[in-house]
């Protein structure tokens, strides 16, 4: 598998199991720590004269490649202000990289309430007003709204098969809703053959077959698209004040209500945002990311971190440069709890981590506490947050 993730022939299913295995979503930080293991790997093995000559040359190799990936490493370990570091989530809990001495406050919260990270499931209501619960352990199951067949499997995700042409099939339309604490458990995928995956507290209304000029669907919350290329039929998706027109492309669309702003994130293709009640509009590139302030209207686009905004859907928390207060709306969306904030009065100290979100949340809430000037405390399902 190492050496398939080092060709880039990994597979997406070997690619989760090393975010697993290591604990990083950062594919340039994985690489390093396969490298560091191979070559540990291979110093242990004996060697005559002419193998240790092999050695020394792949010893030379690597040390080379991680010495010259590490400086982005370290640039990303001091990205965050002097008082926060860099969290790497692994699979027994979370390895600090700063104040490891300190005893995380985790263990005494974890003895006082059990809450668990939230789970891959979602609710699919039909047209006829039928609701499927989507978990990853279902079986596969089918469902008919007139001549439209719902395919629900945990291999393929949802599907919809048009069996026919009518009046009745241009005005059905299905929403697929994620609670707090939920994630959709497999992709959506809709009757033009384009994918959504759905963050926590999120939704997605669409029809089951697309007629006319575009293609139109509405969110909120926090969806991953990946659009079928139509030239002939644009795909649009409303989003509260904002439009998004796509032809084909990745993207990532991020509109809570609690959040101050629409953000929307191009991995692959093209995209015009626009403001509708303003008429702003602005184009991206891949790479870049769209702010809509909700209050004002504005616009402004530049550069993101794509690891950052995509880890969601890869099963990390990872945060650069983020208040705490931005921090908790995403933990209390995912583990279902409030967060009141008491005494607290700094909120421009910035913090930087990735986190598992199968990790317990005493050990992410212990881990922020022995990082920064930040206090926690659960009472039942509430979070209170202090300095």
């Amino acid at each position: 598998m190492y050496k398939k993730f080092l060709s880039n022939t990994c597979s997406k299913e070997d690619l989760s199991d090393l975010f697993q295995l290591f604990g990083t979503a950062d594919e340039n930080l994985l690489r390093d720590l396969i490298m560091e293991e191979l070559l540990s790997a291979e110093a242990e093995l004996p060697a005559s004269a002419k193998e240790a000559d092999r050695l020394y040359a792949v010893h030379h190799q690597v040390k080379t490649e991680i010495s010259r990936r590490r400086n982005r490493i370290k640039r990303l370990i001091y990205k965050s202000s002097a008082a926060a570091a860099i969290i790497v989530a692994v699979t027994s809990g979370i390895l600090l990289w700063k104040n490891p001495g300190k005893k995380p406050y985790a263990e005494k919260a974890q003895t006082a309430v059990n809450i668990k990270p939230g789970e891959f499931q979602a609710t699919l209501t039909l047209a006829n007003g039928k609701k499927i619960t989507l978990k990853r352990s279902m079986a596969a199951t089918t469902a008919r709204i007139g001549q439209t067949t719902v395919n629900v499997s945990p291999s393929d995700g949802v599907s919809y098969q048009n069996n026919g042409t009518g009046r009745e099939l241009n005005n059905s339309t299905n929403t697929l809703v994620t609670s707090r604490g939920e994630q959709s458990p497999y992709p959506l995928v809709l009757a033009d053959g384009s994918k959504v995956w759905l963050n926590a507290a999120s939704s997605i209304t669409f029809p089951t077959q697309f007629s006319g000029k575009s293609r139109m669907v509405s969110v909120t919350g926090e969806a991953y698209f990946e659009v079928s290329h139509n030239k002939s039929a644009p795909f649009k998706v409303l989003s509260g004040r904002q439009e998004i027109t796509v032809l084909g492309t990745h993207f990532n669309i991020k509109a809570y209500d609690d959040e101050h702003n629409i953000s929307t994130t191009l991995l692959e293709g093209s995209v015009r945002v626009k403001d509708m009640p303003s008429g702003a509009s602005g184009l991206l590139t891949p790479g870049q990311q769209a702010k809509l302030e909700r209050s004002s209207g504005s616009m402004a686009i530049g550069k993101a971190d794509m690891e950052e905004v995509v880890a969601w859907k890869n099963g990390f928390f990872m945060f650069n440069d983020q208040k705490i207060t931005n921090i908790m709306r995403a933990v209390s969306r995912w583990y279902d709890v409030d967060v009141e904030y008491r005494n607290f009065h700094n909120n421009e100290e910035k913090f930087g981590g990735t986190f598992s979100r199968s990790s317990n949340l005493p050990d992410i809430l212990g881990s922020l506490q022995s990082l920064g000037h930040v206090q926690f405390r659960i009472d039942k399902r509430k979070i209170i947050v202090s300095n």
